[in-house]
């Protein structure tokens, strides 16, 4: 990616906070996605062997049970401390996928996440969720569970859901026109995250999420699920504007208007050093007000990819 692409929309050097060796698996994962490097690269494979050792996703593995789990089977769901949610959390701040406990929680959660067929829902009993369903399957993809039967049947299951529109959610506070917005980020995810092969054969799902949101104006105006337009990280049970917008950018990179129109609101929230901050609390995240390298390295993997089409030089930034 060019220098100018990044330095005429920043108000700062953000690289080094990305690279300051606090977590290295913001290290790995800016690589991976910000610089283009491949997984085989030494410097990816150092970062992420040693993101199994210090970093917020390793202190979430130490506390792994020798099962794979987080306590008992029957808590796989429970918000926030279950084996659900710290698997995810784990996953989306660097773990490093093939480590055997990554491994061994993904294996064990397609054990026992309930139903044991078609989309997965947060608890037995309980109505099949497509926001969370897209979750895990993202997740998934990236710890290279993606051609697991049960995660197949998820994302087929995901594939059947409403058509060509977005998809519908049992939690009412996600929906907007009936829809969730939060199933929409996850399902792009979910291609994003896949292997070569499998995100060919995706890219329908793909363009169908990304429809929507861009249709939608990644919701920057009007109706939208409560947080969406504060950022937070990670998300869990959720996604916001800046994951959208990522997500997105990490799945096209000609940006559309409506890329565009949020990429400048993104903009304006970063601080004096460009770094972005938390807006909002997020469970397993870190702390309101506190500068994030992972906002920041989703806003930047957003500016790389777009910010060449804004044309708008680093002086008239406000």
């Amino acid at each position: 990616m060019a220098e100018a692409t990044w330095w005429r929309h920043l108000r700062g050097d953000p690289t080094r906070f990305l690279f300051d060796g606090e977590d290295p698996g913001v290290e790995w994962r800016a690589l991976v996605e910000l610089l283009g490097r491949g997984p085989d690269s030494p410097a990816v494979e150092r970062a992420r062997a040693a993101a199994r050792e210090s970093g917020p996703a390793a202190e979430i593995l130490r506390q792994q049970g020798a099962m794979g789990l987080w306590g008992s089977p029957g808590g796989v769901g429970h918000r926030w401390g279950g084996s659900l949610w710290r698997f995810l959390a784990a996953t989306w701040l660097g773990a490093d996928p093939h480590d055997p406990r990554v491994e061994r929680a993904a294996s064990a959660l397609l054990a026992v996440l309930s139903p044991s067929s078609g989309g997965f829902s947060p608890a037995r009993d309980t109505q099949r969720s497509a926001c969370l369903t897209a979750a895990v399957c993202a997740a998934m993809m990236r710890c290279g569970f993606g051609r697991h039967p049960r995660v197949q049947e998820a994302v087929a299951w995901l594939w059947a859901r409403e058509g060509e529109g977005g998809w519908s959610c049992p939690d009412l506070r996600h929906l907007v026109g009936g829809e969730c917005p939060h199933a929409a980020v996850w399902v792009l995810k979910t291609v994003v995250e896949a292997g070569d092969s499998d995100r060919r054969r995706l890219a329908p799902l793909a363009e169908r999420a990304t429809n929507w949101l861009e249709s939608r104006g990644l919701l920057i105006e009007g109706p939208a699920p409560p947080g969406w337009r504060r950022f937070g990280y990670p998300c869990l049970g959720q996604s916001d504007l800046l994951e959208a917008l990522a997500t997105v950018a990490r799945w096209q990179h000609q940006a559309s208007p409506a890329v565009l129109q949020v990429l400048e609101v993104v903009l304006t929230r970063q601080d004096e050093g460009g770094h972005w901050r938390v807006e909002r609390a997020a469970p397993l995240g870190e702390k309101v007000g506190a500068p994030s390298r992972w906002l920041t390295l989703q806003a930047l993997v957003a500016v790389a990819a777009c910010g060449e089409s804004l044309g708008v030089k680093k002086e008239d930034r406000p």
